[in-house]
């Protein structure tokens, strides 16, 4: 897919701070200072997103006093996860700075990436990408064992398909492989009417926005959105524990559900009687009740699976 990158284009990068911070790790506190250095590119002053816990457990101690801290706009919040921070993040964007046209979302917590040149040269693309409603960077894990590559393949996929068969189908179609990536490139405009307009969650904001985006009456998708392939990477081996596994996949399961009847609840119209009204209402919880079931096995045999692959 051709990317189309305009500098001249008011863009306002957001970089998560890792959340177990880059003390020790040399590959991380690199990867975090190169991003650094890649969104000045479109803004001479990145935000970054440090979570207030991070700093109380001193986890942030070498990056409050690098000399290059002041060449930020450094932004201390409490949040209850990664996710949250984002949110966090964007509003900052929306509130301070309302003239920009695009945000770029980018975590800093990574510490292996494989194939290293092509894949910075790739980021930086995506981070000046101007040509879409929405750009996702997608990527590979090079590990099927790792966190993200079971919660996906055991959890989101699976759960995706049985809750939204449509937007599962479309997504693979784009082609994404990671629906819950970390890296987004949207419009200011866009963004503003996901938030307000709709039901936030302090987790999977990328799952969240993509089902969102769906026109359910039409089939289709509301805004254009691009797939930016960024390469391989891995996330933090902290991570990569069955809990965590089983914490996110729920989580998913969790938002899945509710956001499902949220959209298939029906309404009221003034031709409708309440007899044919009570019937739809009948039908809407008969077909909630079955999805449920469904997605109950799904969970029961991600779980088996996980744990025996990870020998927990």
């Amino acid at each position: 897919m051709t990317k189309q990158t305009n500098k001249n284009i008011n863009s306002k990068p957001v970089i998560i701070f890792p959340y177990r911070g880059y003390e020790n790790n040399e590959q991380c506190e690199w990867y975090f200072w190169w991003t650094v250095e890649r969104c000045k590119a479109i803004d001479p002053k990145p935000i970054v997103m440090l979570p207030r816990d991070t700093v109380i457990r001193q986890n942030a101690a070498s990056f409050l006093k690098d000399e290059r801290y002041n060449t930020l706009e450094v932004v201390q919040t409490w949040s209850v996860d990664t996710c949250q921070t984002w949110l966090a993040g964007w509003g900052h964007v929306l509130d301070k700075y309302p003239q920009s046209e695009r945000i770029v979302l980018i975590p800093g917590d990574l510490d292996y990436v494989s194939e290293a040149v092509e894949f910075y040269d790739n980021l930086g693309s995506f981070i000046e990408t101007t040509g879409s409603d929405i750009a996702i960077g997608d990527f590979g894990t090079g590990d099927k064992y790792s966190a993200k590559s079971l919660v996906d393949t055991y959890g989101s996929y699976s759960l995706l398909a049985n809750w939204f068969p449509e937007i599962s189908q479309s997504i693979r179609s784009l082609p994404l492989h990671r629906p819950r990536s970390e890296f987004l490139n949207i419009k200011t405009s866009v963004l503003r009417e996901l938030l307000i307009n709709n039901r936030n969650f302090a987790y999977e904001q990328t799952l969240n926005f993509l089902i969102k985006c769906w026109n359910y009456d039409e089939a289709k998708w509301k805004y254009n959105i691009s797939i930016a392939p960024l390469g391989s990477l891995s996330d933090n081996k902290s991570f990569r524990d069955y809990r965590s596994c089983i914490d996110q996949i729920e989580r998913i399961e969790r938002m899945l559900s509710l956001l499902w009847r949220e959209i298939k609840e029906p309404k009221k119209k003034d031709t409708v009687s309440d007899k044919e009204f009570a019937d739809q209402y009948t039908a809407f919880f008969n077909a909630y009740d079955n999805l449920r079931t469904k997605s109950k096995g799904i969970m029961e045999t991600a779980r088996t699976t996980i744990r025996a692959l990870l020998g927990v």
